[in-house]
């Protein structure tokens, strides 16, 4: 009969962030005696970028055409704990306990088609002449980002365009564009509520809408065979509105933006960083080109509480921060013990994901997802946890489903 694993966690999703310390415990069963090495407990936090592209060169004459590899690897920690030495591993059940203490610096768990940050809980039996058993269980981390510790996120950003429409053998007036937004930081389940003041003050052209789009821009950067970067951007809400604005007049467009659950903005400059902003369009028609404004934007994890939609109800769901050092407030996990939690929802807007090849097929965890918080109009609670044991509340989970259940 096979073996079978699972663990367990003192939260009822696997989902950390950057300083928190993981608790937990892994139950195996075997069925039959087994030769070991050793037993252990593996823990890996690490950022994996690769992506392909096709060259050509000449060789005598002749154009050959040749695939590039390019590969890079970012370690954020590695822990090993032997729970079994050398010998005959007997039948039955095994329970080991389990703790792991996160760095701050620990970079939010995501992953695109270049790469993925990841972090993983593994039960490896090493065995004497044969195959390894290993049993994996991805989790999420979340590197804190306060937003309400950036005092320069309250100040709302505009951007202006001036676009002149010039056709020889006239030429017409500006259409002034601005886009203004009342915060530079939202954090994921919020809306961006914007205005946008159109100013047409050509004599010929009217102008047919407005495409607004909120946009996440991957950067990957790859350190084999040389340093390269690569970048690959997602639509993550786009809205059109059929809004006309004639000639000389003027038009006020007011509407919002919904923020799915993505990672927040990279601070740190890793292997993989990500960034947000939000693109307007107005379109013109004609042969001329659209008028265009993009504006950056940060995402974090707690939001601000002045952008609450219902401000007599921020103290309920934003945590407060603990006094640290200057500059270091806003990495400490935040501390939900007197108010509510968010809910925590699975990354859209994910296309193809990572296929980590240096990984055998059989124990790869590329269908995992992160999930990240999602602060809807502030209101949208976990469920509590439930208790297991004294001191340690716990969920059961199998490991990786896209792995084997089973082993032999």
């Amino acid at each position: 009969m096979p073996s079978t694993c699972v663990f367990e966690f003192d939260r009822p999703n696997p989902i950390y962030y950057s300083g928190e310390t993981i608790n937990g415990r892994v139950v195996l069963n075997t069925t039959s005696n087994k030769s070991v090495n050793e037993v252990y407990i593996l823990f890996a936090g690490e950022g994996k970028v690769r992506w392909e592209e096709q060259r050509s060169r000449t060789v005598n004459g002749k154009t050959q055409r040749y695939t590039e590899y390019f590969r890079g690897t970012e370690t954020y920690l590695t822990t090993r704990t032997n729970v079994f030495g050398e010998g005959e591993f007997p039948l039955g059940t095994h329970t080991y306990v389990f703790q792991i203490p996160l760095p701050l610096d620990c970079p939010t768990s995501c992953v695109e088609k270049y790469g993925k940050i990841a972090y993983e809980v593994s039960l490896v039996v090493d065995r004497s002449w044969r195959f390894n058993n290993e049993f994996k269980q991805p989790i999420t981390v979340l590197q804190s980002y306060n937003l309400n510790m950036y005092p320069e996120m309250l100040i709302p950003i505009k951007n202006e365009e001036i676009k002149y429409f010039c056709c020889w053998p006239c030429s017409s007036g500006p259409v002034i564009s601005t886009l203004t937004i009342p915060f530079g930081g939202y954090a994921p389940g919020q809306r961006i509520h914007y205005t946008l003041h159109v100013d047409n003050q050509s004599h010929g052209y009217d102008l047919h809408g407005v495409e607004i789009s909120l946009i996440q821009i991957y950067e990957f950067k790859a350190t084999t065979p040389r340093y390269k970067t690569r970048k690959h951007s997602n639509i993550l809400f786009e809205k059109s509105e059929s809004e006309h604005v004639r000639r000389l007049s003027k038009r006020l467009i007011t509407a919002s933006l919904d923020i799915p659950p993505v990672p927040p903005s990279s601070r740190n400059n890793r292997i993989i960083n990500v960034s947000y902003h939000i693109k307007m369009a107005i379109k013109t028609g004609d042969c001329h080109s659209d008028s265009e404004i993009e504006m950056p934007i940060v995402i974090g994890t707690i939001p601000l509480a002045q952008s609450a939609e219902n401000p007599t109800h921020v103290a309920e769901w934003i945590p407060q921060t603990p006094d640290t050092p200057s500059g270091a407030a806003a990495d400490l996990p935040p501390t939900y013990d007197n108010c509510k939690p968010p809910s925590f929802e699975e990354a859209k807007h994910i296309g193809d994901k990572f296929i980590d090849t240096d990984v055998n097929e059989h124990n790869r965890t590329d269908d995992f997802i992160p999930r990240y918080p999602m602060y809807t109009n502030f209101a949208v609670p976990t469920a509590p946890p439930t208790e297991d044991m004294p001191g340690v509340p716990l969920l059961s989970l199998p490991h990786n489903p896209s792995a084997p259940r089973y082993v032999e």
